[in-house]
Order: C-alpha cells, then structure tokens, then sequence
C-alpha cells in the first residue's frame, strides 16, 4: 500500500468514529483529517496540506506548554482528548465500572482502534516528501515540566503504557471507573460556574487532618461520617461551627484529600448560588462519584430568603438530595439566620414565636453538627509549637511561646490561623 492510500484509508475510516465522534470538531483533529485528505490526492495542494500541517504544531505546542504534555506530544494530546471526552460511554464507565454491555465495549475498542492509526501517522514522511523540512514533536519536553506525582499518576502512566488497542482501552475503563471522565478527568476540588457548571480547582489545598492540631473528637465525627458516605452507608449532612480561624474548612478539605482515592468531590458553591442548588443537583446525581456540596461561612441576615431553598433540599421536600451527594457547611453561627429582638417581642408580631422558630430551624436540619471552639492558651501554643517543628524554626520554645502570646494579643486572638500566621512571620524573621 502507498503512503498515498495509506493516508486516504485513515481519512475514510477516522470518520467513522462513533462514541468518540466529539473528537472530530477537535482543532488538531480537524486539521490532521484535512491533512490526510489533502495528501491523498493525485496532485495535493503542498499549500494547505503545509497550513495544516502548521497549523497542527501551533495548537500541539501550546497545548504541550500549557497542559505539560510531553514525549509524543500529538500521542499526549490524543489521549488528553480521550480522558477529558464526555459521553455515553465514558459516563457510563464512571458510574458501572468494566460492568458494560460487551457491544458497546467493542464499538469503544473500535473506536480506539482508529485513534491510535491516527497517533502512529508518520507525519515527517509526508511533509518531507513535499521536499519540506519538518521537526515534528515526538520527544518533546515542556518549558515548565512538572515532576510531581499526581494524585492520579498510577492511572495516567498506565495510558501511556498501553501498547495495544485492549489495552489502552481497558486503561481508559480504568481511569473513568477510579477518576471520572470530562471535568472529573483531573480534578479533586470543583467550583460551581452558573452558566458553565463544574469548574476544577487547580491548586486545591493539599491540607490533612494531622495539619490541624487538636480538635481530635470533631475530626474522628467528620472522618466517620463521611467514610460512611463513601463506603455507601447512611451519613449525614454536617453543619461546622466556630470561630473564624479555628480549621473548620480546613477539616472539610482535609476529609476530601483523605477519601478521594474512593471517589470522594468536593463542590463548592457561593450562599449566593444556592438559587442554582437544584441544578447542582441535578448535574451530579448522574455522574459515577461521591460529592461534598461545600459551603463555606454560610449565614443568613434576617431579610434573606435564599435559605428556604437549602432547607426545601434539606427537608426532602419535592427534590430529596441524591444519595451520592451530601452538603457540608461551616458557619461562625449556632443559628445560621440572623436572630433580632424584634422576633421575640409579642408586641409587634402575632406569630413572633413561629418566626423565630422558622428563623432556628435550618442548622436543625443538619444531621449532624460539630463545634469548633477557639482554642485555650494551651491549645494555641500547641499550635505553634506543631507548625513551627514543621517549619524547622528551630527557636527556644519559651521564647517562641511568648512571642506567640504577644502576636495574638495584638491580632485577632488565639486561632489556628493566628498561629499559622505568626509562624509565617517568625520565618521570614530570623
């Protein structure tokens, strides 16, 4: 077969994609079909199968810069397409696993079978051939390469290990099931964008439970009950109150980087966008993972009305929260709407015990409600002292409590992020 009908059957058979037919609006895609087609013609137009050809390593090379890819970079690029791809069929390995039907299976494996013709093109041949010089990315290394090891690193590194149709497939399979397809592909933490939807957190707080000194009862209820949650059994909303500064979102990540390895999310959203709760709702409740609906300071002033939202949800009423979603809060208040004197003078309302019992009744819809007290002296020292080993200030710790004792006198009390606060100071001062 000449290079000629080599390149004209992958053209042809390229567009016969069909689970992952999104893949041929893709730009680098579009442009390597134009290029087959170009080339296989008797008399090919050296000028557009040149522009495609450009116009190719233009978006790989700042798709490699941007998304860290390298190697292979159109190989890379391909297999970014395949992980971020949402459809039948990568949704529905998200939520069953390797569990599928055994002829959507094989529609999958033929489309990976076209996909991977597609990577092994020899694209230097064909533009040398033009009597063009080409250099195309095929070892490529990204300006700002990234030598960490991602929370997902095992799954990654078996895609690019595939060396076979199954394989890679299988690998796929693997990847949706254990992390998730589209916006789950690459992220722990999402925010809520009300025209976009899930939006992932790039650089979501890598905090663990040892990172919060004390308050070990509070966080064996939180671990507890969301283990419960991940594990499938009966858990509860939980509402976090305390003092600003004291770890109680904190906690709620720290459970997060704790469980994700068992499908754990964490959304969060504004109190602003609890209007869109029954869209958030209804975007997750189809997809294959455990998520956190997270949202943090969460209070009411007394002529807000979003709350009745959030407790509509919380009460079961005409939409009950799926069972693959739970909502976590943290709130400086124990009555998360404002309460005023005027809900508790007879005088002025007929019904003033109602409104204030409407006014108290949201956090007593939370199953379950934690504490987090400022700390004591001791418990603030503590503090210090845990993140300044941490740290390695290596300072006499009479000193470095008394130190602490006068950060917090003229700041804002004792608080786990005061002292987080005074040790960054003490850093960067001896």
């Amino acid at each position: 077969m000449t290079e000629k009908n080599h390149c004209q059957n992958l053209y042809l058979s390229s567009g016969g994609l069909i689970i992952y037919r999104n893949l041929l609006n893709d730009p680098v895609i579009s442009k390597l079909r134009n290029l087959l087609k170009e080339f296989s013609k008797d008399n090919p137009d050296k000028e557009s199968v040149l522009n495609s050809y450009y116009d190719m390593q233009h978006k790989l090379l700042e798709s490699a810069e941007s998304l860290n890819l390298s190697g292979n970079v159109l190989k890379s690029y391909v297999i970014n397409l395949l992980v971020k791809d949402k459809n039948f069929f990568s949704l529905t390995c998200e939520k069953y696993g390797c569990n599928i039907q055994k002829d959507l299976y094989n529609a999958a494996l033929n489309d990976i079978r076209i996909m991977r013709s597609i990577v092994g093109v020899n694209l230097n041949s064909i533009v040398s051939s033009l009597d063009f010089p080409c250099n195309f990315l095929e070892n490529y290394s990204p300006t700002n390469k990234s030598e960490k090891i991602c929370e997902f690193q095992d799954y990654v590194s078996a895609l690019f290990s595939s060396d076979s149709d199954e394989a890679l497939l299988n690998a796929l399979i693997n990847y949706y099931s254990n992390i998730g397809c589209a916006e789950l592909s690459n992220h722990i933490a999402f925010k809520w964008h009300n025209t976009n939807g899930l939006i992932g957190v790039e650089n979501f707080d890598k905090v663990n439970l040892d990172d919060i000194v004390g308050y070990e009862y509070q966080k064996e209820t939180l671990v507890k009950n969301t283990l419960d949650f991940v594990s499938g059994k009966p858990a509860n909303n939980v509402l976090i109150i305390g003092s600003a500064g004291t770890g109680k979102s904190s906690s709620v990540k720290a459970v997060v980087n704790k469980f994700y390895s068992k499908g754990l999310r964490l959304v969060q959203i504004s109190k602003e966008q609890l209007l869109c709760l029954s869209d958030v709702l209804k975007e997750l409740k189809s997809r294959g993972k455990y998520f956190i609906i997270f949202i943090d300071d969460l209070s009411f002033e007394e002529f807000e009305t979003d709350y009745k939202e959030m407790k509509s949800v919380l009460d079961g009423g005409v939409e009950d929260i799926p069972k693959n979603i739970l909502i976590y809060a943290t709130s400086n208040r124990r009555h998360l709407i404002k309460e005023t004197w005027n809900d508790r003078r007879a005088d002025e309302e007929l019904h003033s015990f109602d409104s204030m019992n409407e006014k108290l009744s949201l956090s007593e819809r939370f199953g379950v409600v934690i504490t987090y007290d400022s700390p004591d002296k001791k418990h603030y020292l503590k503090i210090v002292q845990s993140l300044a080993k941490k740290q390695k200030i290596e300072l006499d710790e009479e000193a470095l409590n008394q130190e602490a004792s006068k950060w917090e006198l003229r700041t804002h009390g004792r608080s786990g992020r005061t002292a987080k606060q005074f040790i960054n100071y003490i850093s960067s001062s001896i």
